[in-house]
C-alpha cells in the first residue's frame, strides 16, 4: 500500500476545494459591493406599497325595457377581454339563447397593477362571465314585478345557467368557454318575504306597501348581503342601507316608510347577476 501516493491526492483535493472557495468568496464581495445580489435587490421591494390594483368598474350596458343586460369591467383592460369575447360565434350563440332572461356579463380578468410611474401591467389572461337568471311563479314567466300578495302561496322557482369565457388577450381571441350546471331554487312565496339562494333573490323583484317591513332570509350554504339605495318620491336618497354578511337561515329586514325604489345587490355575488328591486307605493 503507497501512502505516500495517497497523501499527496488528498493534498491536491484540499488545493482544489481551496481555489473553488476563494473563488466564491471573492464573487460575493463583488456581488455585496456592487448591490446585485438578490439579498440587497430584496430591501428595495415592498409589493404592497409600490404596486396598486387598478379598479374602475366600468358600466358598459345598462339595462333596458327591451333588453335586461347589464355588462360592466373591473377595469379598461378587463373591458378590451368582453370586446375580444363579444365578436365571438359561440359567445353570440350564448347571448342568443338567453333572450329574454335577465344578463349579466362580469369582464373580471385580468386584474390590472400600477407601479409607482404610472405603468399598468397584467397577465395575458381574460376571463368573462355571463349570467342569464329567469324566474317562474306559478309555473309562468316572472318578468315583471309584482305585489307580493298576489304572488303570495304561489310556488317560486329561480333558475340560473353561468358560462365562463376565456380569453387570449395576446393573441385577441376565446380560448374556450366553460359552462356551469345550472342552479336551480324553488320554494312557496309569502307576503313581504325574499328568499336568498345560491346566488340568487327569488322574487328578484316585488312591490310592497309605505310601511311595510321586507325581510331577507338567506337559505344557502354561503353568506349574503344586502347593500342597495332606497331612492323615496320625496326626494331623499338613501345610501346607507347595508345588511352586512348574514349565514344560513339567518335573516335581514328593513321598514319602507314611504313610496320610492330601492334597488340593491349582494356585493360577493353581483357578478352572478344576485340583485333586485323592492317597489313601494301608497296603499
Amino acid at each position: 500500500m503507497n501512502y505516500g501516493n495517497s497523501n499527496c491526492g488528498v493534498k491536491k483535493e484540499l488545493l482544489i476545494m481551496a481555489s473553488v472557495v476563494a473563488v466564491f468568496v471573492t464573487g460575493g464581495v463583488i456581488l455585496m459591493s456592487s448591490g446585485l445580489l438578490p439579498e440587497e435587490k430584496a430591501k428595495d421591494f415592498n409589493a404592497l406599497s409600490n404596486i396598486t390594483l387598478k379598479t374602475e368598474n366600468i358600466v358598459i350596458k345598462e339595462p333596458t325595457t327591451g333588453d335586461n343586460t347589464y355588462i360592466y369591467a373591473i377595469n379598461d383592460v378587463a373591458k378590451q377581454a368582453w370586446e375580444i369575447a363579444e365578436k365571438d360565434s359561440r359567445v353570440q350563440d350564448i347571448l342568443a339563447q338567453t333572450r329574454g332572461s335577465a344578463v349579466t356579463i362580469a369582464a373580471v380578468q385580468p386584474t390590472a397593477f400600477v407601479d409607482p410611474g404610472g405603468k399598468v401591467t397584467h397577465s395575458g389572461a381574460g376571463q368573462v362571465m355571463i349570467t342569464a337568471n329567469w324566474q317562474l311563479v306559478g309555473g309562468r314567466p316572472y318578468t315583471d314585478a309584482e305585489s307580493f300578495t298576489a304572488i303570495a302561496g304561489k310556488q317560486g322557482e329561480s333558475r340560473q345557467q353561468i358560462w365562463n369565457v376565456f380569453v387570449d388577450m395576446d393573441r385577441q381571441k376565446v380560448n374556450s368557454i366553460a359552462n356551469e350546471n345550472e342552479r336551480v331554487m324553488s320554494n312557496t312565496l309569502r307576503k313581504d318575504i325574499v328568499y336568498g339562494g345560491m346566488n340568487m333573490y327569488m322574487p328578484d323583484a316585488a312591490i310592497t306597501q309605505a310601511g311595510s317591513t321586507v325581510k331577507w332570509i338567506n337559505e344557502s350554504n354561503i353568506p349574503h348581503n344586502v347593500v342597495g339605495t332606497y331612492k323615496t318620491e320625496s326626494g331623499q336618497t338613501i345610501n346607507n342601507i347595508d345588511s352586512g354578511f348574514f349565514s344560513r337561515n339567518e335573516s335581514f329586514q328593513y321598514k319602507f316608510a314611504e313610496k320610492g325604489v330601492f334597488e340593491y345587490h349582494c356585493t360577493i355575488h353581483s357578478e352572478e347577476g344576485m340583485k333586485g328591486t323592492i317597489i313601494v307605493v301608497v296603499p
